[in-house]
């Protein structure tokens, strides 16, 4: 399937994701979104990496799992965040997440930097500074 779909498949998952946990919030504690969410998220990955036959250990495993803990501290402050805030400042600067990522590939994987990406990544910067007002 190409990368595109994907990725709108992605961000309509994201979409709906960040939607329905903002309606949750309302009533349940983060800690119970996070635990039920992380829980129902185990199945189709369980199912995808079973699927790969992609579930051996190698030299990139503490690394990989290093990034886990990190997505789930990201995860559960996105909760606490959300639960205390509104979703329409919350879901969109969380999801500014992808300045980081992008100017580390810039920087560190001497990945090509167009103008195009500087007016995006400027785009995104200042949709940061507006929702945060």
């Amino acid at each position: 399937m190409d990368y595109r779909v994907l990725s709108a498949l992605a961000l309509l998952c994201w979409g709906i994701w960040g939607f329905l946990c903002k309606v949750l919030s309302r009533d349940t504690p983060p800690g119970l979104i996070v635990f039920w969410t992380n829980i129902g998220g185990l199945l189709p990955a369980a199912l995808y990496v079973l699927s790969q036959r992609a579930y051996v250990w190698n030299r990139q495993s503490p690394l990989i799992l290093f990034a886990g803990v990190l997505g789930a501290a990201a995860t559960i402050f996105f909760y606490l965040a959300l639960g205390r805030g509104p979703a329409s400042v919350v879901v969109p600067l969380s999801g500014m997440y992808i300045l980081i990522p992008a100017v580390l590939g810039f920087i560190l994987l001497r990945e090509p930097v167009t103008l195009r990406h500087v007016a995006g990544l400027a785009c995104a910067g200042a949709a940061i500074f507006f929702l945060s007002r």
